[in-house]
């Protein structure tokens, strides 16, 4: 994002096209992700059978808004559902997650004229979506 903001010095529509820009690749970031660290989970702790079918139910995931996040990690573990809404309930995570996933929505079925991301607010709901997946990961691995 620095070398965006960068290349794109005080013009502020450049700004602009660059954040709808990384808003598209970090909603990408935040799918793939959380199918992986899913998909990873399963090939450590089931059979392969079994993590070649949570795969393939997972795999189809796009855009997943927050609570797509809950519903997945409620079929893992109620707890980790329970703990999951409380994180993302706290310092506007949900918030970022959904606001990643609706600007993108709009950038990419061609209404980027009524997307309001900024390079600064891109930079902070994606900070706060890695937040997320770090918790997440967490949850995977104890």
């Amino acid at each position: 994002m620095k070398k965006a903001t960068e290349a794109a010095g005080d013009n502020l529509e450049l700004q602009a096209e660059w954040a709808r820009y990384i808003c598209i690749v970090s909603s990408g970031i935040l799918e793939n992700s959380l199918k992986e660290l899913y998909i990873e989970f399963a090939k450590q702790k089931a059979s392969a059978r079994i993590a070649r079918y949570i795969s393939s139910q997972i795999s189809p995931l796009r855009n997943p808004k927050t609570q797509r996040f809950l519903d997945i990690a409620s079929a893992f573990s109620q707890t980790w559902q329970a703990e999951l809404e409380v994180f993302v309930g706290d310092n506007g995570r949900s918030e970022a997650i959904d606001s990643i996933m609706n600007q993108r929505h709009l950038i990419a079925h061609g209404k980027y004229k009524n997307s309001n991301i900024t390079m600064a607010g891109i930079k902070e709901y994606f900070s706060k979506a890695i937040e997320v997946l770090d918790f997440i990961e967490q949850q995977c691995t104890r």
